[in-house]
């Protein structure tokens, strides 16, 4: 995996989400199933723009300090600024903004968690002079993520810094 190209940027989205609560491994297994949900509401209120629409996951908690079990974990839509949502079954929504580290990659299915664990090491963090805050982390999607371990897709992950 090549070290990824980093930028710091002010960012700001509106999203539509799910949430799902459990290990890393059972969220994988429920994310086509979440992401459909998220799909058909997104066309039920005309909400996929594009060249705007993205899609992320968004982690909640810290792996290594909640229980596997209890890890909360969700797939996200961006939607157009100022939009009027109503929340509805699983549907929720909310705004994230703020400072991020932006690491941009192309990575295949096995590259992630070491993505992950290199944004939040002592390299990446103190040779970057970051600060983290309390917000919450991200994986966005460029392109489509590899549905297998011979692709690759072009993943942002996003870190909260001061």
């Amino acid at each position: 995996m090549e070290k990824p190209i980093i930028t710091v940027e002010q960012y700001e989205a509106q999203v539509i989400y799910v949430r799902f609560r459990g290990t890393y491994v059972q969220f994988r297994k429920n994310s086509r199933k979440m992401f459909n949900e998220l799909l058909a509401y997104a066309e039920k209120y005309a909400l996929i723009k594009e060249g705007f629409t993205k899609v992320l996951t968004i982690y909640h908690d810290n792996p290594f300090i909640t229980d596997a079990s209890k890890l909360r974990t969700s797939i996200a839509m961006t939607v157009p600024p100022n939009t009027v949502l109503a929340e509805e079954g699983k549907i929720s929504a909310m705004k994230m903004e703020g400072k991020y580290a932006i690491l941009h990659y192309e990575l295949s299915l096995g590259e992630y968690e070491q993505a992950w664990q290199y944004a939040y090491s002592e390299e990446f963090l103190q040779q970057g002079g970051y600060t983290l805050r309390d917000a919450v982390p991200f994986e966005l999607y460029v392109t489509e993520p590899p549905k297998g371990f011979k692709g690759t897709s072009k993943t942002d992950i996003y870190i909260p810094v001061e």
